[in-house]
């Protein structure tokens, strides 16, 4: 049975699948790794340019994956990137260098491509059903809100609100470790959200879907209590947004520095949450 791979060049991490396809149409994982690279970290600083450094870190990382599509034999793969090089000021230059530096061959999706790549592949973990879900996909730079079934996306939003664009831009000390999120910080970043998320119909009675691919991982690594799920095999668990409330207000006061000990989980990745 044949190997295939993607990979996703992300604004904070680079995600690697290698999988096999069944003949029952399911996918089978052989390896995957979701390395933070900060690919697109830091554009506020730069002026809007990915900077040398960090393409340097995301090109070793490139690399690595390049070795072990080599090593598992992968009959095909595809190389995608998204939201910051779609808006970095030096994008040609920087994918020409990573397209030398790899030998791959790089897809620059537009954002519309990407939340409808997203979508089916959420979708996919769920029984044909003519439930409408809300599909919320939370990357580094950009988010899309994506409501519709498995049959088909009815309405896309699309906004520039990603964890690390609201870090960089809304608080004051983004990258001194002894900083902290405050609530002035928080209520600038409420009043952007809510203008955001103005287009969307009011009243929706949808359940919502994260379909982050490391959120599971971080909800356990923080002790968030998750209720099983039984509808879907993809997204096997449930929570609500109390749970959520109670554990923002607890991280809230602790600096940058002190999430990271009391919540060892990927570093920076806390700084946000």
């Amino acid at each position: 049975m044949q190997n295939y791979a993607v990979i996703d060049i992300g604004t904070l991490k680079v995600k690697f699948l290698i999988a096999q396809i069944l003949d029952t149409g399911a996918i089978k994982e052989i390896y995957f790794s979701n390395n933070l690279t900060c690919f697109g970290c830091n554009m506020d600083e730069t002026n809007g340019y990915i900077s040398e450094k960090n393409l340097q870190t995301t090109v070793g990382e490139l690399l690595r994956c390049k070795k072990l599509i080599n090593d598992y034999n992968v009959a095909n793969f595809k190389v995608v990137s998204t939201h910051a090089l779609r808006n970095a000021k030096n994008r040609e230059e920087i994918k020409r260098k990573m397209e030398e530096k790899t030998g791959f061959q790089i897809d620059n999706i537009s954002q519309n491509e990407e939340a409808l790549l997203f979508f089916k592949a959420v979708m996919n973990g769920f029984p044909d059903k003519p439930q409408d879900f809300a599909v919320v996909d939370v990357g580094g730079g950009s988010v899309q809100i994506l409501i519709g079934n498995k049959k088909e996306l009815k309405q896309m939003y699309r906004m520039q609100s990603g964890g690390q664009f609201l870090h960089e831009n809304f608080t004051k000390n983004p990258h001194i470790p002894e900083s902290f999120t405050t609530q002035e910080d928080i209520e600038k970043m409420r009043k952007y959200l809510l203008e955001q998320l103005i287009p969307l119909p009011s009243g929706l009675k949808t359940p919502i879907i994260y379909g982050s691919t490391c959120i599971i991982d971080l909800m356990k690594a923080m002790n968030i209590p998750l209720e099983n799920y039984t509808e879907s095999k993809s997204h096997p668990f449930k929570i609500y947004a109390k749970a959520l409330d109670e554990f923002i207000k607890k991280v809230l006061p602790l600096t940058y520095r002190e999430r990271e000990i009391k919540f060892p989980f990927q570093y920076g990745y806390v700084w946000g949450i």
